[in-house]
């Protein structure tokens, strides 16, 4: 028992050992300059608010990632294409040309938690009320301004009311 003990404790020395050895050469390889781009940048720069839930900004970089020339229906005679992005709480309708550029979207997301300065003015405007439901939506089109609405339901000692802000006024 000791020598099996011992043997194992040498061997294990001796792997150890041997996985440390050093090897000095080295070869140096060359790679070819790469360009990386993103089709679809002046999209995600246009739609993104820094205060949105990570929600939305995960479903608008899905989008702006998404290559229609790599769909199986993909055909380049077709001018435009419209590919519906789903999560649990938001949808984007996004029309692509033939060259993978979004030309437009649509987006709505329900109940997310709404950017600080926008729940500040709801709650400035509305004291004592309370946010039930919310409806956030963006419409883009290129080389367009870009609109970002948003629907809030407040409610207060059975009572609702019902707003609508634009958000660029706000943000």
């Amino acid at each position: 028992m000791k020598k099996l003990f011992i043997n194992l404790i040498a061997m294990g020395v001796i792997t150890l050992g041997y996985s440390q050895e050093i090897n000095e050469e080295v070869k140096e390889l060359a790679l070819d300059e790469v360009t990386v781009s993103g089709l679809n940048t002046t999209y995600l720069h246009s739609v993104n608010v820094e205060e949105m839930p990570p929600s939305v900004d995960k479903l608008e970089a899905r989008a702006a990632r998404y290559d229609v020339t790599k769909s199986r229906r993909f055909r380049s005679s077709y001018e435009a294409y419209e590919v519906i992005f789903t999560q649990n709480n938001g949808k984007i309708v996004a029309t692509y040309d033939k060259d993978g550029k979004i030309l437009s979207s649509f987006e709505k997301f329900n109940n997310i938690a709404l950017p600080p300065a926008v729940r500040n003015k709801i709650w400035k405007d509305n004291p004592g009320w309370v946010i039930q439901k919310d409806i956030y939506m963006v419409d883009y089109y290129d080389d367009w301004k870009v609109t970002r609405t948003c629907k809030i339901q407040l409610v207060k000692d059975g009572q609702k009311k019902n707003l609508k802000l634009n958000l660029d006024d706000i943000l």
